[in-house]
């Protein structure tokens, strides 16, 4: 694991025990780290904002390179290549999605994954949005939070079921109604 590695998966394992917390001394990264604040420093980061900038960074490059391989001319439904291509990336990265999910570290985490997936979406679907009174932007920003809440829910548990069993499971939840996902308890 290189140093730059190791010091961003510092701060996500304290931010995962530390749920509440949105700042960290460098002191403290350097310890989880392993290192002393001074070799800390040597790699560039001045701060757990630039460690934070630097995840999220990597993560919408990686994203974005994905979705900029998407090609429409092959008639490949866009879901199905979200499933194939970028929830595969999103499993890997499990550890990220579920700390910027489901701690204070970064708190502008979705709007900023929300955004790079309705660009894409706005790029790439055509939707029955006037069926329902919306606008094809609205319906495509339903479309990506919808798909978003699933993906967070199925990464932001203790463990995760592997992507070739969720795959299934995603496109599943994707074509069942709402209307059909809950049922009443009864005593």
């Amino acid at each position: 694991m290189d140093t730059q590695t190791n010091i961003a998966n510092a701060l996500l394992d304290l931010s995962l025990e530390y749920p509440s917390r949105s700042d960290f001394s460098m002191d403290e990264i350097a310890v989880r780290a392993g290192m002393t604040r001074q070799d800390l420093y040597q790699q560039h980061f001045r701060s757990n904002r630039e460690i934070v900038e630097y995840l999220r960074q990597t993560m919408g490059t990686e994203i974005n390179a994905l979705f900029q391989q998407y090609n429409p001319a092959t008639g490949q439904n866009p879901l199905d290549y979200f499933v194939n291509n970028i929830l595969p990336m999103l499993y890997k990265n499990r550890k990220l999605i579920r700390c910027f999910c489901t701690t204070e570290i970064d708190p502008t985490w979705r709007p900023f994954i929300q955004k790079i997936y309705l660009e894409w979406g706005l790029n790439n679907y055509n939707t029955s949005g006037n069926a329902y009174h919306l606008s094809d932007r609205a319906m495509t920003k339903l479309f990506v939070k919808s798909t978003m809440a699933i993906v967070e829910a199925w990464l932001c548990q203790e463990d995760p079921a592997p992507i070739e069993e969720f795959r299934t499971d995603f496109l599943r939840l994707t074509k069942t109604p709402i209307y059909e996902l809950l049922t009443v308890k009864t005593s």
